[in-house]
């Protein structure tokens, strides 16, 4: 085989990417299906919360892509007048640069009443820092009563109980913990980001124990596993063949000078 042979069919061996059912998917999933399906009267705002990289994000993107609900991502420089604008965007409603904060929030809330889907809201962190934004997102379930989950980080409940945001707070009837990563979820995300590589039971244990929780760990340990196979032409990993394969940690790498 020639060398560029050899590239071509490495490069389709490549991983594709994919989704698995992993334990936080499917935790957005149910809690998804709780907000829309709550009985007449409940509050229908959720939060999701958990660590960074314990597939929050991912899990709702693709979520909100199968159930055709709005998904937007809050950015820390973000003003009310953006905010209610690149929910618009998502919704793929015009607006004019003459609107004013009253009419694109009218705007949001006749559309989200109209279509009667979910409004996900990722990084709402940074809410907290802008409260203002926290209030217009109550304001909007309010006017429309359709569901709408939070997702944050770890504290995110901690935050909204503090009495700026109690409004909010009290309309939360879904708080779901984001799950760490399990042995049952690495077997899940094996066969997609390192196909064709057959992973010994006590490799993925210990590929599990060592991203302390993380899917996002998990992830990049078996891009990097299914490389090293590649260049080696393994089709198989054991424990001792993993030890081997330096892994990527969570902190940045640290030399002597």
């Amino acid at each position: 085989m020639s060398t560029n042979q050899q590239k071509n069919k490495q490069a389709a061996d490549r991983p594709k990417g994919g989704v698995a059912a992993i334990a936080t998917f499917d935790l957005v999933a149910t809690t998804l299906d709780q907000l829309t399906n709550r009985r007449f009267g409940m509050d229908g705002i959720g939060c999701l919360f958990g660590p960074s990289g314990w597939g929050k994000t991912f899990s709702s993107n693709v979520l909100a892509m199968e159930t055709r609900a709005y998904f937007v991502q809050m950015q820390p420089v973000w003003t009310k007048k953006t905010f209610l604008q690149k929910i618009l965007d998502e919704m793929k409603v015009d607006w004019d640069r003459s609107c004013s904060v009253p009419d694109l929030f009218d705007m949001v809330n006749q559309q989200l009443a109209a279509s009667q889907r979910i409004l996900i809201i990722d990084e709402f962190n940074r809410a907290i820092e802008r409260p203002v934004l926290a209030q217009i997102t109550r304001a909007i379930f309010d006017c429309t009563q359709s569901p709408i989950l939070l997702v944050g980080e770890e504290k995110l409940p901690g935050e909204l109980a503090k009495p700026a945001f109690k409004q909010l707070y009290r309309r939360v009837s879904a708080w779901a913990e984001a799950q760490d990563v399990t042995v049952e979820d690495a077997k899940k995300l094996a066969p997609i980001y390192c196909p064709n590589i057959d992973i010994a039971p006590d490799a993925i244990a210990a590929l599990t124990a060592f991203s302390k929780g993380s899917v996002s760990s998990v992830v990049k340990c078996l891009n990097v596993i299914f490389e090293s196979c590649l260049t080696q032409g393994m089709d198989s990993l054991n424990l001792a063949a993993l030890q081997k394969i330096a892994l990527p940690s969570a902190t940045h790498p640290k030399r002597k000078i």
